[in-house]
């Protein structure tokens, strides 16, 4: 069973602004589900959408390693 939640509450999830989630839901950005007027949010599919979004940053002359300087 998924555990739906409002955009208010995901919103505070995230830490993002609401007029933001409603932006991305608008371009389907995020996960979402469409209840009339209601757009609720499965927190799973959000997190792992999430996750998706991360950006690794490599090195190129290093190999893909990281490097720091002294």
């Amino acid at each position: 069973m998924k555990n739906l939640v409002s955009i208010e509450k995901i919103s505070e999830i995230l830490d993002i602004n609401v007029k933001t989630i409603y932006d991305w839901t608008s371009t389907r950005k995020i996960p979402h589900y469409k209840l009339g007027r209601l757009v609720k949010f499965d927190v799973d599919e959000v997190m792992a959408w999430l996750q998706s979004c991360e950006v690794k940053v490599y090195n190129r002359g290093t190999g893909g390693k990281s490097q720091f300087r002294r």
